[in-house]
């Protein structure tokens, strides 16, 4: 790991960005208690036990680009230089190059995980209250987050094997496609079938804080949305160990 350069960049970089937009998030909300002394009455504290661990784990979520685009060009660069070609003619195995993709999936995820729970820590503590493990159930979803995002960018990066069309469909069907999707089922077929698409189930599950009655209202219990986040889990690595080992090298 030491010698992946954009693995440190990453970390790096969403260390920064997490500390900046959840500094960002507190001062603009302590601006407006100041202003509007009636504001704290009508909104709870974001940034105070136990608020905090959902607000930083919504914030820490459109951050989650990082690590998939990380991902997505060192997989596409092992295609692109042969790598992988090479680690199996020194005697890997076309299973042992999968799991070693989604060996460095999950210590992204890992560390995604961890680094959100810090940051809510700190922040919740500087907030003034009292520490308060309720609402940690979170830092789990983003765990799952985590992993469906930075496994479906592995899955686009095996498939297409082009750094470019393969973070072009990351980013428009994440930021884009999906949502679209995810409102026409919602509104012409079902009104909870779009929370069962690929990012929606763990999207929902990491809800603008105070929004989740208004903007999820129909949403599944959240153990469905995990299950549902699971099974496409086991999809992703089913897929990858049918398209890499059928195909050619």
């Amino acid at each position: 790991m030491k010698n992946y350069k954009a693995f440190w960049i990453f970390l790096s970089l969403y260390l920064v960005s997490i500390i900046a937009i959840n500094y960002i998030a507190y001062t603009v909300y302590q601006q407006t208690v100041k202003q509007e002394p009636m504001a704290a009455a009508m909104i709870s504290d974001p940034y105070a036990f136990p608020n905090v661990w959902l607000t930083v784990s919504y914030m820490g979520s459109w951050l989650l680009y990082f690590p998939g685009i990380i991902i997505i060009l060192l997989t596409s660069n092992e295609f692109t230089f042969k790598t992988h070609r090479q680690n199996i003619i020194d005697g890997w195995s076309r299973k042992d190059f999968v799991h070693t993709k989604l060996l460095l999936v999950s210590i992204l995820a890992i560390v995604v995980t961890i680094i959100t729970a810090i940051t809510a820590a700190v922040f919740g503590i500087a907030s003034g209250e009292s520490f308060s493990a309720d609402g940690m159930e979170n830092i789990f979803y983003v765990l799952l987050q985590s992993l469906s995002y930075i496994s479906l960018a592995l899955l686009l990066a095996v498939l297409f094997r082009r750094s470019g069309v393969a973070l072009i469909v990351f980013f428009l069907y994440g930021l884009i496609f999906e949502t679209i999707i995810y409102g026409l089922i919602n509104r012409y077929i079902h009104n909870q079938a779009g929370y069962f698409l690929p990012l929606q189930g763990t999207d929902v599950l990491l809800p603008m804080p105070f929004g989740n009655k208004i903007f999820y209202n129909h949403a599944p219990e959240p153990f469905v949305l995990v299950i549902s986040s699971l099974i496409y889990l086991g999809l992703y690595y089913f897929f990858l160990m049918r398209k890499f080992e059928n195909d050619d090298l």
